[in-house]
């Protein structure tokens, strides 16, 4: 079930008004990710606990983002078990 919580625009900082590069001084406009109202919404689940996810038999640190080092895999591995009891790879 999503809860939903009412948390100040991070765009604005709870103004109504944003301010950025292309306003000339002492300009603001209407923030459009609040629509003025200085708030929106952010729906969330709650955290009970990790989900098991399927077909996974083996666990190991990424090597990145395409732009920093490559993606996928590196480095040595541990079983889906032994992550699941708190061991890292």
């Amino acid at each position: 079930m999503m809860d939903k919580i009412k948390v100040e625009c991070d765009a604005c900082d709870g103004t109504g008004i944003y301010c950025g590069f292309a306003e000339p001084k002492g300009v603001g406009v209407v923030c459009l990710v609040c629509a003025g109202t200085g708030c929106r919404m952010i729906s969330y689940k709650k955290f009970d606990k990790r989900k098991r996810r399927k077909g996974v038999k083996v666990v190991c640190r990424s090597a990145g983002t395409i732009i920093a080092a490559g993606v996928g895999p590196t480095g040595g591995g541990v079983t889906y078990e032994e992550f699941l009891n708190g061991k890292m790879p």
